[in-house]
């Protein structure tokens, strides 16, 4: 479990590092190149590069729902075409010659990714993050405005290329809020290839309406392109999206700081471009606030049911576990969570499983409790959640289901 997590903390921290090579050293390379073009061609030669793990998982396309075709629309509009888009614009504006600010206020996602959250997946957070929210848009008017005054007359445009910035920031903030949605039970390979093939073939719709595709890149921005691909595109997505299967939502989050921060030193090594004392100042609120941000956690209501009669599935594995009706966790999302359960005055450890249970075929909300194995039917339970440890998992046989309920039970069990 522990190896598993590092795994993933890892191809995170290093997708983000790749991202901001991208816009320090190599983005600047096409700067000749149409936005879209440049979107489009880095884009379609992904597609090409993850086509091998396309073919190999086509079989999968039928068993996506509706939701979660819906989620991967998003994430090729949103994620894919429109944020790489204005991010590129917003560079583009600045000759270059800002990329640290571009880059840093694309750390406002967590806070757009939240509200996103608690406008369609109804989570509740208390005042702590409207406050963090407020500091981190503070950070943000910082380092957009050196010396606190905003200079309407300069000719870096960088007023513009700060807003194209927010929306690229809004774009992928809610990229990533979809895309883990997505990637609980769509095979990661298989996403990113979808990301990639069907942001290509909706830029190319853009491509022609403009009429910028008999323009084609010269050698040396083939040769950039094909380096974006293996590095800051096509790998580091199938690198991020295979991080998200082994972090939480707050940790990965925690771990795409590592874009702000390696993208103002690399400008600074490369660029000799350097904040000046303001920007460093907003630069530090922005990125503690959200830190702070990245460390909240929802604010869960209460689960008050009585144990239902289950199907034995849990037994048959070697975990005996207590069901209620999954009506009760409506405005929960699904997920595994460490919970503390009140049973005749008695609380428990436990761990809460709600979401799509796939070796039953339908949305279950089971109790797994630590160092209690008697019979709860019909009984009361009072359920307080503390924090979510991951997303529900789809399991194609009753053996992976134990070996990683198993790994479950053990971070509960040390709990």
């Amino acid at each position: 479990m522990k190896k598993l997590y590092w795994i993933g903390a890892l191809s995170i921290i290093t997708a983000a590092i790749f991202w901001a090579l991208d816009g320090v050293f190599l983005r600047p390379h096409l700067y000749a190149m149409p936005a879209a073009l440049v979107v489009f061609w880095e884009h379609a030669l992904g597609f090409i590069a993850l086509s091998p793990f396309f073919l190999a998982a086509r079989k999968e396309l039928k068993l996506i729902s509706g939701k979660q075709w819906g989620a991967v629309f998003w994430i090729v509009l949103f994620g894919g075409a429109i944020g790489t888009y204005f991010i590129t614009q917003a560079l583009f504006l600045t000759q270059f010659k800002s990329i640290s600010v571009v880059m840093l206020l694309q750390k406002l996602q967590p806070i757009f990714a939240i509200v996103l959250a608690i406008i369609f997946l109804r989570e509740k957070f208390g005042g702590k993050f409207y406050a963090w929210a407020a500091l981190a848009i503070i950070g943000g008017y910082l380092i957009t405005f050196p010396n606190f005054v905003p200079d309407f007359h300069t000719g870096e445009q960088l007023m513009l290329a700060a807003l194209y910035s927010l929306i690229a920031a809004f774009s992928f903030g809610s990229s990533t809020t979809f895309g883990k949605y997505a990637v609980r039970t769509i095979n990661y390979k298989l996403l990113a290839a979808l990301r990639f093939g069907l942001t290509a073939a909706l830029i190319f719709l853009v491509v022609m309406y403009l009429r910028v595709l008999a323009f084609p890149p010269a050698a040396e921005q083939w040769l950039i392109l094909l380096i974006v691909v293996f590095t800051s595109g096509a790998a580091s997505m199938f690198l991020y999206y295979y991080g998200l299967k082994k972090v939480t939502a707050s940790q990965s989050s925690l771990y795409e700081l590592a874009f702000p921060v390696s993208a103002v030193i690399l400008d600074y090594i490369i660029n000799r471009n350097l904040l000046n004392w303001s920007q460093m100042l907003g630069a530090v609120i922005l990125v503690y606030a959200v830190y702070k941000v990245t460390k909240l956690q929802p604010i869960y209501k209460n689960i008050i049911g009585v144990v239902e009669k289950g199907a034995g599935m849990g037994v048959k594995l070697g975990f005996k576990t207590a069901n209620l009706d999954p009506a009760l966790a409506a405005e929960l999302t699904t997920g595994i969570y460490m919970v503390k359960t009140k049973i005749s005055d008695k609380t428990y450890q436990a761990l809460l499983h709600y979401g799509y249970n796939s070796l039953q075929d339908k949305i279950t909300l089971e109790l797994l409790i630590k160092d209690l194995n008697e019979d709860l039917y019909g009984r009361e339970v009072e359920i307080e959640i503390e924090y979510k440890i991951r997303e529900v998992k789809k399991f194609k046989n009753p053996d992976a289901a134990i070996e990683t309920i198993s790994r479950d039970y053990k971070v509960l069990q040390n709990s």
